[in-house]
């Protein structure tokens, strides 16, 4: 079996999403559609014919917190019990594992099995191309203990079962991390969250003030971080999120949005944020953080794994995990789609059955559990993490998920044909995490203008893509992205999509 090092974690804020002209290089708006035909030759499979059986079941991820779970935990029991069967894993950074994908389908050299990180592609597009084939007639996975977390339109397409989630949903990645060595230098308390920005932002100073590091860090490299990142803070103001799913409306140059990114420009303004952060992406910042640079560094549930793997003394001299500030004493719930399927059955491997088999034993209690011992994302089955070998602070952040994070309705699980109109917009520019670069770095000082002007050019971009995806034939409207029923305080499981 062998490993390729050098993994990054996607970021749930942003689905790991890839820019589309990201995805093949490409320098003129396309749509989705257009770029997969043109990565996978017309919209057909690369592979002109299965491949057949040859002892080797092929396996791509990003998950590098997750090597030694993986590697001894899953595969060597499954070979073990499988004579003859060598499983091959290869672990890739997110960005490069979706180039390798797209590579190994022009050259006919799919994996048998991999995610989707770094295609830039909703697995519903992706289907509709060949990329994969269902999994849901080898096991029965609605009897399995994740079978209330099924959904169609993610997980099931067409009434097939393609993918299982082995990730609980009820996650953000806003987590603040604290340095409890340099909090208690500051005398601040690091095992009390501070409940409102105000608060938060006094706790960082006093670090900056009273230790030789900085208080904050917000790495503004990486613009879709940031674009994920002001969306989470943005909801903290009480923004319902991107869009509001009572009325179906982007809700990008609304007062939180606005009120999220001055209050990140704050710390930069009274010198409490790292110098160097317009210089740093998400694992830079984790890096300084590790070295005691950084007292606060508001990142996702994976910290703790991959400081394990690379900077364990950081851990050792002290972490603790905060519940994400409001803005005011007003509690808002911060809300996400159901947990996706992070693996998938390519459509010509000849190993589906034992792809199944191997995702069967990932959905199970006894393996959940020790996906929570990796202290990556937290398992789907959450309740996994009370019995779990963990550290405290990862403990208490999956705590804090339950208590803060309530599951929001996603168009495709409503209406499928809604991924067509996703596939058909263009991507806009300058998005909300480039805005909020451009204005933390002070090339720009005309905030709600942008933010109103890219509120207004998607809300047409996506009226544009519905019209041309109806033309085709497709039942989908606006109305398929309003869910009058919704309500942030609770779960929107698949019953209530019915009853909409």
């Amino acid at each position: 079996m062998t490993t390729t090092q050098n993994s990054q974690h996607p970021r749930p804020g942003t689905g790991g999403r890839f820019s589309r002209r990201a995805l093949l290089g490409a320098t003129a708006p396309l749509s989705m559609a257009a770029l997969l035909a043109a990565c996978t030759g017309g919209g057909q499979s690369a592979q002109e014919t299965a491949r057949a059986k040859d002892g080797t079941l092929r396996w791509w991820d990003q998950f590098r917190p997750l090597t030694e779970t993986f590697e001894n935990e899953l595969f060597a029991p499954y070979m073990a019990e499988h004579e003859g069967l060598t499983i091959e894993r290869r672990q890739l950074d997110a960005a490069e594992l979706g180039e390798a994908l797209q590579v190994a389908r022009r050259s006919d050299q799919m994996p048998d099995v991999h995610s989707t990180a770094g295609l830039g592609a909703t697995p519903a597009a992706l289907i509709g191309q060949d990329w994969f084939q269902p999994i849901g007639e080898a096991v029965d996975f609605d009897s399995a203990p994740i079978g209330a977390e099924l959904y169609e339109g993610v997980h099931r397409f067409d009434g097939k079962l393609y993918t299982v989630p082995l990730f609980s949903g009820r996650i953000h990645d806003a987590t603040p991390w604290v340095n409890t060595e340099l909090a208690e230098q500051a005398d601040v308390d690091p095992d009390a969250s501070p409940a409102t920005w105000d608060d938060f932002r006094a706790a960082a100073k006093q670090i900056t003030d009273a230790t030789d590091a900085s208080g904050f860090v917000l790495p503004q490299k990486d613009t879709q971080f940031l674009n994920g990142f002001v969306s989470w803070i943005a909801q903290t103001a009480g923004a319902p999120g991107g869009i509001d799913w009572t009325t179906g409306e982007y809700q990008y140059a609304t007062e939180p949005f606005l009120d999220a990114i001055e209050f990140l420009k704050s710390f930069q303004d009274d010198g409490i944020m790292h110098p160097s952060s317009p210089s740093m992406g998400p694992r830079d910042a984790r890096a300084r953080w590790a070295a005691g640079e950084i007292g606060i560094y508001m990142w996702g549930s994976w910290i703790i794994g991959g400081l394990t793997v690379d900077e364990p003394e950081s851990i050792e001299r002290g972490i603790q995990a905060w519940s994400v500030p409001r803005q005011d004493s007003t509690r808002h719930k911060l809300t996400r789609g159901p947990g996706t399927g992070q693996f998938w059955v390519n459509a010509d491997s000849p190993y589906a059955q034992e792809a199944a088999e191997l995702l069967a034993v990932m959905c199970g209690e006894e393996f959940q559990a020790t996906l929570a011992g990796a202290m990556d994302q937290p398992p789907v089955l959450t309740e996994a993490v009370q019995g779990a070998d963990v550290h405290p602070a990862y403990a208490r952040m999956v705590e804090h998920f339950t208590e803060d994070v309530r599951i929001s309705p996603v168009p495709e699980a409503g209406n499928p044909a809604t991924w067509k109109v996703v596939a058909e917009m263009t991507d806009i520019h300058p998005n909300v995490g480039e805005i909020a670069q451009s204005y933390l770095s002070g090339a720009s000082d005309d905030l709600q203008g942008e933010l109103t002007a890219y509120y207004d050019a998607m809300s047409t971009e996506r009226e544009r893509a519905i019209e041309a995806v109806a033309a085709q034939g497709e039942d989908v409207s606006l109305e398929d992205w309003v869910f009058s029923n919704w309500d942030r305080e609770t779960d929107y499981t698949a019953d209530h999509y019915a009853s909409r």
